[in-house]
């Protein structure tokens, strides 16, 4: 580990906690927010900064600049709460009781709600009134829709200016058939059946149980490690779930979720760096297992030289034009992905490599 890396995750720790940083010296800022950019945490940092004493600070120009940040980050939120508050309050006038993924839900379990850095708005509404849901919030004022076709994926986009809303009729894509079945009976259970109700500025929204937030928020996070890159802003969500629902979680329908996904070894091995690298308290991470160590320094060097979509944003840099060198480009990608899996999670490399190649296979038959 790097002088500028034991840095950033200590200011990381001290903003995530709320205490004191822990940095004898002089800070590397310029490597230590590049660190945060590429992670997703530039805001958390920046607010850090700011409570520094003046030797430790970045330099005024850099201060300015981070405090621009957090200006942003507020602003956008704000935009973004009025859009979610308007969406919500037309579905549940027309009958539909949408779960907001992610997103506020998260963001209501830090100690400063306005310091997670914002992404999208993520609306599930399930199957059944998707496209209904897509019908009636493209009626509100002010948004943009790229066309009228919607069975496309997992979510239809609608944006709002710099504001983009997903309106989901699953909240993960599961291509594998058996997997798809769990996951859809865990989808059920935690969307549907048993989803909480939280205030957010007087407006109630409906998100997941607590079981699910700490399940799909490190699923999200396990999907973005095997294909696009996962950053510690992803990762400082798990620890925040964790840690805000810790003795109020129903440790055995979580063991039977991770187990039934092929998940558990992946969650132990992240679980590590949570409490070794964020400070998340051992005892409020279900099922610690130190001796994940090995594997979790390998997974550590992936999530530091990756971050946050890093691998995908290289992956359409490189993309060629050409359809034909296209396709040998996602071959070629398939196998790099199942080297950057197998070092750490040899069963779970072979397992994305079998579902990829059938996938492909199945594609390029269809098309035929």
């Amino acid at each position: 580990m790097s002088v500028a890396e034991t840095q950033y995750l200590a200011l990381l720790r001290a903003a995530l906690w709320v205490t004191p940083v822990d940095i004898d010296g002089t800070i590397d800022w310029k490597a230590v927010m590049q660190m945060a950019f590429y992670h997703g945490n530039t805001v958390l940092l920046s607010d850090v900064a700011a409570r520094l004493t003046d030797d430790q600070k970045p330099s005024p120009k850099m201060m300015a600049k981070l405090q621009d940040y957090m200006r942003g980050n507020l602003m956008l939120q704000m935009r973004q709460k009025r859009i979610l508050f308007s969406a919500v309050k037309l579905l549940r006038e027309h009958g539909i009781e949408p779960v907001v993924l992610k997103g506020f839900g998260l963001a209501g379990l830090y100690p400063n709600p306005c310091l997670r850095q914002s992404g999208d708005i993520d609306l599930f509404v399930g199957l059944d009134s998707f496209h209904e849901a897509c019908a009636l919030l493209r009626t509100l004022p002010g948004c943009y829709y790229w066309c009228e076709e919607v069975d496309v994926g997992r979510h239809y986009n609608i944006e709002f200016g710099d504001v983009i809303m997903e309106i989901h009729r699953v909240s993960a894509d599961v291509v594998d058939d058996r997997e798809h079945q769990v996951y859809a009976a865990i989808e059920q259970e935690g969307l549907k059946v048993s989803p909480q109700r939280v205030d957010v500025d007087g407006f109630e929204l409906g998100i997941p149980s607590r079981e699910f937030m700490v399940f799909f928020t490190f699923y999200h996070a396990w999907h973005h490690f095997t294909t696009s890159g996962v950053g510690w802003r992803q990762l400082s969500d798990v620890a925040m779930v964790l840690h805000a629902y810790s003795g109020q979680l129903d440790l055995e329908k979580l063991r039977e979720w991770f187990t039934s996904m092929h998940l558990m070894q992946p969650w132990q091995t992240f679980g590590f760096l949570l409490v070794d690298c964020l400070g998340l308290p051992q005892t409020e991470l279900p099922f610690f297992d130190a001796s994940c160590r090995r594997r979790a320094r390998i997974v550590y060097k992936h999530v530091m030289k990756e971050g946050n979509f890093r691998r995908e944003r290289s992956f359409r840099l490189n993309r060629p034009k050409k359809r034909l060198w296209q396709k040998l480009h996602a071959f070629i990608c398939t196998f790099i992905d199942f080297f950057h899996l197998v070092g750490a999670f040899p069963k779970s490399a072979f397992h994305e490599l079998k579902i990829s190649l059938k996938q492909g296979f199945k594609k390029n038959f269809q098309k035929k």
